[in-house]
């Protein structure tokens, strides 16, 4: 796996099957309480309101929990077409199942890690990876609790001592339990592996208070203080590489593996670092708007591979940040293969929504700054966006007409045969 490589954001996930979150009761949500000591493996108790014959988790990107989680004596965890699911050998009903769980990161086909390790003791675990129903999921609301005796734990900004209780849905949340001190700004609250070199978290505790300012100046500022959680985990022996993504007012990164102590000392590293950040940064701003369609995906990764150029261009970084636009422009030639976006991404070529996207979305800036010189170019197109949608699932179509109330029919014209052809020319 390369150590530059991309994930899907909560936005794509969500895409993906993931229901809006609804706060109601339902016979088939459990109660789930997780204890999380300092050593060994975690438990995940689910305690159902009825008996019910499985337990069906919500997010089964692969069968991993088979290998990973361990089911109690008389039960199992198998896998089936419809994903991962608990269920009695015998086949009777039940009520109640405790499953014992390695807290050890994960590279999980689109979606996130359920722990990201941290080298100086801490550790980030991600809910949604303990998601489950009596039965498929239709309703979202779980009740949760988590112990963690004599450790902090760092949820929504809150340091709590040893025990935490909440409501639970969507995405889910990233939760820190460990003592590394937050580093706090009015613009953030960041958890920083002490493990990573100084140079790293000096970098990551000066910049991206710069690009949350940035943003937050041409796309509206957040209800709260965002949060950043940067994992460092040189003892993970099982593959080598760098996670990221953003979940409601949190970004987060994982480097795992051996060789990252050479990588972090290549020239070139901390600009792509700066870049990785500004783009997370960025899909905050987006605040979970995205086109359901996967063939759409073009339109937020793209957007915030732009929003991070230019984010980099107006801080001084106009250099390093041409200089990740042009080599995008290769990868993005050879990714498409002779097809359009649209046919790439449907294929499951993903990466071209970041690579082609990029370039879709920075002509898009400068052609709407052209013919709409009032407008902040793509800034102005995904307020309008956002504003457009609120409330309800996006479309290609929402961005079209959006692009189009700005920068004419003609514009818009233009960018659908920009991801739709065969041949496409980046250019307007």
């Amino acid at each position: 796996m390369g150590h530059f490589y991309r994930l899907l954001t909560a936005a794509a996930l969500l895409a993906a099957g993931c229901a809006t979150q609804q706060t109601g009761a339902s016979a088939v949500l459990p109660a789930i309480a997780i204890s999380a000591p300092a050593s060994g493996n975690w438990i995940a108790a689910y305690t159902l309101p009825a008996p019910a014959t499985e337990l069906v988790f919500d997010r089964s990107p692969d069968a991993s929990r088979t290998v990973d989680w361990k089911a109690p004596e008389g039960f199992e965890i198998i896998r089936t077409d419809a994903g991962e699911r608990v269920r009695r050998r015998d086949g009777a009903a039940f009520s109640e199942v405790a499953l014992s769980i390695p807290p050890v990161y994960r590279d999980l086909p689109k979606d996130y890690g359920p722990f990201s390790p941290f080298g100086d003791g801490g550790i980030l675990t991600y809910t949604g990876r303990f998601f489950a129903c009596g039965g498929p999921c239709v309703d979202y609301g779980w009740r949760m609790k988590l112990s963690a005796p004599g450790r902090s734990i760092l949820m929504d900004g809150k340091v709590l001592s040893g025990a935490a209780e909440w409501l639970d849905g969507d995405s889910g949340r990233n939760i820190y339990i460990g003592e590394t001190r937050t580093v706090e700004t009015a613009d953030f609250i960041a958890v920083i592996d002490n493990a990573l070199p100084g140079a790293i978290r000096s970098q990551l505790a000066e910049q991206l208070p710069v690009y949350l300012h940035h943003f937050a100046e041409r796309m509206g500022a957040l209800p709260a203080r965002p949060m950043l959680f940067a994992s460092y985990d040189l003892a993970h022996r099982d593959g080598f590489g760098r996670q990221g993504g953003t979940l409601p007012g949190q970004v987060f990164v994982h480097f795992y593996g051996s060789a990252w102590p050479e990588q972090m000392a290549k020239p070139g590293f901390a600009e792509d670092l700066g870049w990785h950040f500004a783009h997370e940064a960025a899909h905050l701003y987006q605040r979970q708007t995205y086109a359901e369609d996967q063939t759409g995906a073009w339109i937020h990764e793209g957007g915030a591979e732009a929003f991070a150029a230019l984010a980099l261009r107006s801080t001084g970084q106009a250099e390093a940040a041409n200089a990740i636009v042009a080599a995008a422009a290769g990868k993005c030639t050879a990714q498409l293969a002779g097809r359009s976006v649209h046919a790439a991404l449907e294929a499951g070529v993903f990466d071209v929504a970041y690579t082609c996207g990029l370039r879709a979305n920075l002509a898009l800036d400068a052609e709407l700054r052209r013919v709409a010189p009032k407008s902040d170019g793509l800034y102005s197109a995904w307020t309008a966006y956002r504003k457009r949608v609120e409330g309800r699932a996006a479309t290609e179509e929402d961005f079209m007409a959006t692009v189009a109330s700005i920068g004419g029919e003609a514009t818009t014209a233009l960018l659908r045969a920009m991801v739709a052809s065969s041949t496409p020319d980046f250019s307007f």
